[in-house]
């Protein structure tokens, strides 16, 4: 919860706590001072009584005259609530008549023994009247020899007033002085530090969203202004290094586009050279036959059984011209139609299914060499208006991934490709059933030169293509679903009117 607060509330809360606690120490230290002060004065009061109340005992040993003297003490201070005189067995005068010749106690006699010279205090603070007090005893000697004692009993309510006004200025000063503190601080920390942040926050955002950048310039802090330079020669080395990858990244794609039609370009020419070759070799086998019956014509040695086993060597040979021809004629038409496609970035109206069919004829040569079946799913005659183009390098790169990830070298599997259409919108979905990825794989499938075959020459740029075509060329989306051992589905979704 607290790293989700701002920087600026964080510094006042923790300068808010520092003060409270500093304010509360000099209220502590200065209520103890104050008390204290209080204590010294009454002790100072009571050892100016005990040395008056000495000096007469010593020189009379009347108790009248003590008696008067506690009365006149009390009468000429309204805070005294009660004087008393200790003797050594019973208590020898009060300003309460009623104590007079009542023991003394014991407890006292011996603490005031014990304590020589020292007055005690005890803080009365919780009698059944509710009248703060404060009890004094000092030591009543003769000859230096302790014989008893006298007690003082105050009232310190006015004291204890006088101490919490004392209090009360101190905090709402504390309180004035902390809350001006805190604002100039906040206005502080706002000018000089929050303010330069959330700027170099925006030229961040501003980076990151590919804007044109202008110079960061701050007036702030030297540190701040010195981060701020770096940030701005960070960004300057950026740009640069970001052209020459987008150079370097652009002639990798092209150059993969061209290993890509390379490798089209040697499986049909040698799926070509089957058909051709057969042809070429029925188309002599004819020429010889035709030059032995032209023979045995011209040697009038021609029977009818010679016309008619010529004649069947002729249809069964023409035949087999005519279907191997056809064959070699609809492998250059597909490549001719595919290659065009990619080699020129155009658009077109055509037939997605009838499309994808062909490119799936030029990629024969690739797919023989496998145990893997490809089956074309949809409805027919649906008509786009595309870059075919892009989706015959679409189709070809997820058959390669496909064929070189998927599976294993002699492993048997299925390649489904199934197009459907919902209003303005076709969708692709593409599906093998060969090893499948894990989720932190398929996390990172479509990034530049990530690649999980490096060894075996991968450059990590087929998937990359494959995105920037969907997403750029065809203005569509792609996602990838995939679990290990299961298998792994594409599903693409692009206009059916590309007019971007």
């Amino acid at each position: 919860m607290f790293k989700n607060i701002s920087l600026q509330t964080r510094i006042l809360v923790l300068v808010t706590a520092v003060t409270i606690v500093l304010m509360s120490i000099v209220v502590w230290f200065n209520s103890y001072s104050l008390q204290r002060s209080v204590e010294e004065t009454y002790v100072s009061q009571l050892d100016g009584m005990t040395t008056a109340i000495n000096g007469r005992y010593e020189e009379s040993h009347s108790m009248e005259d003590v008696q008067q003297i506690f009365d006149y003490i009390q009468y000429k201070d309204g805070n005294v609530i009660q004087l008393t005189l200790y003797g050594k067995d019973v208590i020898l005068a009060s300003t309460d008549r009623n104590l007079v010749g009542q023991p003394s106690p014991r407890e006292l006699l011996n603490s005031l023994q014990s304590s020589e010279d020292e007055t005690l205090v005890a803080h009365l603070r919780n009698e059944d009247d509710g009248i703060p007090k404060d009890r004094l005893t000092a030591p009543l000697k003769e000859d230096g020899v302790t014989i008893g004692g006298i007690e003082l009993l105050l009232d310190t309510s006015e004291s204890r007033r006088l101490i919490q006004d004392r209090i009360r200025i101190i905090v709402g000063v504390g309180i004035a002085m902390a809350v001006l503190l805190l604002a100039v601080l906040s206005f502080i920390i706002r000018k000089l530090l929050i303010r330069p942040l959330l700027r170099l926050r925006e030229a961040a955002l501003s980076v990151k969203k590919g804007d044109d950048y202008k110079e960061l310039l701050l007036d702030s802090s030297q540190e701040i202004n010195e981060v701020a330079s770096a940030f701005n020669e960070m960004v300057g080395n950026l740009e640069g290094r970001y052209i020459e990858l987008q150079q370097a990244q652009k002639q990798l794609v092209e150059s993969e586009k061209m290993v890509a039609l390379g490798s089209l370009v040697a499986g049909v020419s040698h799926e070509i050279n089957t058909p051709i070759g057969i042809g070429v070799t029925a188309a002599s086998y004819l020429d010889e036959r035709s030059k032995a019956f032209q023979s045995l014509y011209q040697d009038n040695k021609m029977k009818r059984s010679d016309l008619d086993e010529y004649l069947k060597s002729v249809r069964e040979t023409t035949g087999m011209i005519q279907t191997n021809l056809f064959r070699a004629s609809e492998l250059i038409r597909s490549f001719k139609q595919v290659a065009v496609d990619r080699s020129v970035e155009t658009k077109r109206t055509f037939q997605i299914k009838e499309y994808i069919r062909e490119v799936l004829i030029s990629l024969q040569p690739n797919l023989k060499k496998t145990k893997l079946r490809v089956v074309l799913l949809g409805k027919d005659g649906v008509s786009i208006y595309s870059d075919p183009g892009a989706i015959s390098q679409i189709v070809t790169n997820l058959i390669m991934n496909s064929i070189i990830h998927a599976y294993d070298a002699d492993a048997e599997g299925t390649i489904t490709i199934n197009t459907s259409s919902y209003k303005d919108e076709m969708t692709l979905h593409y599906s093998d059933d060969g090893r499948g990825m894990a989720s932190e794989i398929v996390e990172q499938i479509f990034n530049p030169f990530f690649t999980t075959n490096r060894a075996g020459g991968g450059t990590g740029l087929g998937m990359h293509i494959v995105y920037n075509l969907v997403t750029q060329s065809l203005g569509g989306t792609i996602r990838c679903e995939s679990n290990p051992g299961i298998g792994t589905e594409f599903i693409i979704q692009i206009p059916m009117k590309n007019e971007g």
